[in-house]
C-alpha cells in the first residue's frame, strides 16, 4: 500500500502534467521548438532570445525549463533539442508528431467548464456543438494518424504492394487529413470521404483544392450509416471514429464498410482501445482519462474484443490487431472474404 509522500508526489506529478502540456503547446505555438530543431548545435541564451525577439530572462527560463522537463539538452552553454523532440515537437509532416496534442488539450480541457453541470443532468455536449477551433484542434492532432497510416501501415500489407491506383473510402473523414496523406502516397488514387459535421467537409474540399488533388479527392456530407458504395472499394478507413458514433449505427456502419470493399478489400480501423479489465486502467491510463472526456460528447471507446465482434458481424475477417508504441490508438486491419 503507498504512503503518504508517495501519493503526494503522484499528484504534484499530475499537476505538473497540466503546467508541462501549456508549456509544450506555448512552444508550438510559437515557433520555438521549431527554431531550435533548425538550430542541432544549439543555442545560447543570448542567441535564442535575439534570433526570436525575446525578452532575454524569458528565453532564458524557456530554455531552463525545456531542460528541468527533458525536452531540451544542454552542452556547456548552448541548449537544444533532445533526442528524438525535434520530430515529436517540431516537424508537423512527420509521421511521429505529437506537437499538437498539446493544444489540443488547452483548447478540449475548456470542455471541465461545463461537466459540473452536465455531471448532474446527464445531458450531453457534442463533437459538432463545439467550436471551429476545437474541430481545427482535432484535425491536426489526428494529421500524425493519418501520416502515420500511410508511411508505416498500408505499405506492410501485401495486396497493395506495388499499386499507387487505390480506391479508397474514408469514413468519418473529417477535415480531410487521411485522404490528403494518401493521396500523397498513392498518386493514382482515388478517394471519396464522408461525414456529418459540414464545416469540416467544406474545409476538406478546399484542402483538396490547395493541394491540387480535387480531381481525384472529394468530401461529401453524409452520415457514415448511410453509405450505400457496393463493392467499389480496396481499402475502407475508420480513423479515430468508431467510437464516436453511436451504439445503435454502429452495425449499420460495420455492414456499410463491408459492402463498400470489394472482395479481398481492407478495413482499417483506427481507434482508441479502451481496457477490458479493471487493472487495465491502471495500465492505459491515456485511454481512460479520453474515455472520461469523451462521454460527455456522447462518445464511447471500444476494446479491441469489442472492436473484433463488431468487425466481424459485419461479414469480415479480422487479420490483425495491434496497439503500436506509445500505446495511444489501436489498429485492427480486417479483409472482406472473397
Amino acid at each position: 500500500m503507498p504512503d503518504r509522500i508517495t501519493q503526494m508526489r503522484k499528484l504534484v506529478d499530475y499537476y505538473l502534467g497540466y503546467n508541462a502540456t501549456r508549456f509544450i503547446a506555448l512552444g508550438v505555438e510559437t515557433g520555438l521548438f521549431r527554431a531550435l530543431a533548425a538550430a542541432p548545435d544549439g543555442v545560447t541564451v543570448a542567441e535564442f532570445a535575439a534570433a526570436q525577439g525575446l525578452a532575454a530572462d524569458y528565453a532564458r527560463h524557456f530554455l531552463q525549463t525545456g531542460y528541468a522537463l527533458e525536452l531540451l539538452d544542454l552542452a556547456g552553454d548552448r541548449y537544444r533539442l533532445a533526442e528524438h523532440m525535434a520530430p515529436l515537437l517540431a516537424r508537423p509532416d512527420h509521421n511521429s508528431y505529437l506537437g499538437s496534442l498539446a493544444g489540443f488539450h488547452h483548447v478540449s480541457g475548456r470542455d471541465f467548464e461545463r461537466m459540473p453541470a452536465l455531471l448532474k443532468s446527464g445531458d450531453v455536449y457534442t463533437f459538432q456543438q463545439h467550436d471551429a477551433d476545437f474541430i481545427q484542434a482535432v484535425s491536426e492532432v489526428t494529421a500524425g494518424i493519418a501520416g502515420f497510416v500511410a508511411a508505416s501501415i498500408l505499405p506492410g500489407l501485401p495486396q497493395f504492394a506495388g499499386r499507387d491506383d487505390l480506391n479508397v473510402l474514408d469514413l468519418g473523414c473529417g477535415m480531410g487529413g487521411t485522404l490528403l496523406a494518401l493521396a500523397r502516397a498513392y498518386p493514382n488514387a482515388r478517394l471519396l470521404g464522408v461525414d456529418v459535421e459540414p464545416r469540416s467537409v467544406e474545409r476538406a474540399n478546399a484542402r483538396f483544392a490547395e493541394a491540387g488533388v480535387a480531381g481525384r479527392v472529394s468530401a461529401q456530407v453524409a452520415a457514415a450509416e448511410g453509405v450505400d458504395l457496393a463493392a467499389r472499394f480496396d481499402l475502407v478507413t475508420l480513423i479515430q471514429v468508431l467510437h464516436e458514433t453511436q451504439p445503435a449505427v454502429r452495425a449499420d456502419i460495420l455492414a456499410g464498410a463491408a459492402r463498400a470493399l470489394k472482395p479481398g478489400g481492407v478495413l482499417l480501423v483506427v481507434d482508441e482501445p479502451y481496457p477490458d479489465t479493471t487493472q487495465g486502467l491502471r495500465e492505459a491510463k491515456s485511454c481512460a482519462m479520453t474515455q472520461f472526456i469523451e462521454r460527455f460528447w456522447g462518445n464511447e471507446l471500444l476494446s479491441l474484443a469489442q472492436q473484433k465482434a463488431l468487425i466481424e458481424a459485419a461479414g469480415l475477417r479480422v487479420d490483425a490487431q495491434t496497439v503500436p508504441p506509445p500505446g495511444l490508438v489501436s489498429v485492427t486491419i480486417a479483409r472482406r472474404p472473397g
